[in-house]
């Protein structure tokens, strides 16, 4: 299993770049002086690839009795947990941007209501406009998703409360139930514009098998590694909705 979330870029170490802020093109008539330059604010976002382990051990008779169902099944488990793992730092990092950016870090917008019929246009609305409107998906907890569709059951089902957009689960969002004020209940967003994950050793997780440390107790450890960085690259290509006050 792969993530549905980011996409990969082969690389070492990558820095960055993102428009902090800048000016807007101008028309230029024949015979008029020249246009003025740019003003161009950039910052740079460094995305240094760590790697993310996940092991467990197995008896030296299930290797023996070649179980590749099984073992395929421990493989595939391993390499789900890693992939979840990196998910969960992505959706960490941008729940920790600030709303204004700096020298390193993009910004995020933050749209802080309860679940209605139109805090999810609300949230696309407060996107940039060079996110891709086809890849915009909407993350949230399980929990939450009830909280969305007893507002579509409501009004009779009269409209989309998700705008047509993917939801993708994700157990690293607080519920909106369990949510203190101000906690980020859903992220809205395009991951393939704003995100990025460096593999330095390719789009996989590699799988190694250990049977001679622990030999003597018919053990063999099975270790899944990936090496990855993630980072957020763009402003404003993310929103975060976070919890209301109670009344």
């Amino acid at each position: 299993p792969r993530s549905t979330l980011f996409p990969y870029t082969t690389l070492f170490q990558s820095s960055i770049q993102f428009e902090v802020s800048g000016s807007d093109a101008v028309i230029h008539y024949e015979g008029s002086g020249a246009v003025d330059e740019e003003t161009l604010t950039i910052g740079t976002v460094e995305i240094i690839p760590r790697t993310i382990k996940k092991w467990i051990s197995v008896t030296d008779e299930i290797i023996d009795l070649r179980g590749e169902d099984f073992l395929n099944y421990i493989k595939d488990e391993l390499t789900y947990k890693i992939v979840r793992k990196a998910e969960s730092i992505l959706l960490n990092a941008i729940d920790a941007l600030p709303t204004t950016a700096d020298a390193t870090h993009p910004s995020v917008k933050t749209v802080k209501s309860a679940p209605t019929g139109y805090v999810i246009a609300d949230a696309i609305g407060n996107l940039c406009a060079d996110v891709r409107g086809n890849n915009t998906v909407i993350v949230m907890n399980p929990l939450t998703f009830k909280e969305f569709r007893k507002v579509q059951v409501q009004a009779n089902y009269a409209y989309d409360v998700f705008e047509g957009k993917k939801v993708v689960f994700s157990d690293d969002i607080a519920a909106y139930d369990t949510a203190s004020e101000n906690d980020t209940y859903a992220i809205v967003g395009d991951f393939s514009y704003g995100a990025r994950a460096i593999v330095p050793n390719g789009d996989r997780v590699e799988i190694k098998y250990d049977d001679k440390t622990r030999m003597k107790s018919d053990l063999v450890d099975i270790l899944g590694r990936e090496p990855i960085g993630l980072g957020v690259v763009a402003c404003k290509s993310f929103v975060r909705l976070t919890k209301p006050a109670s009344l």
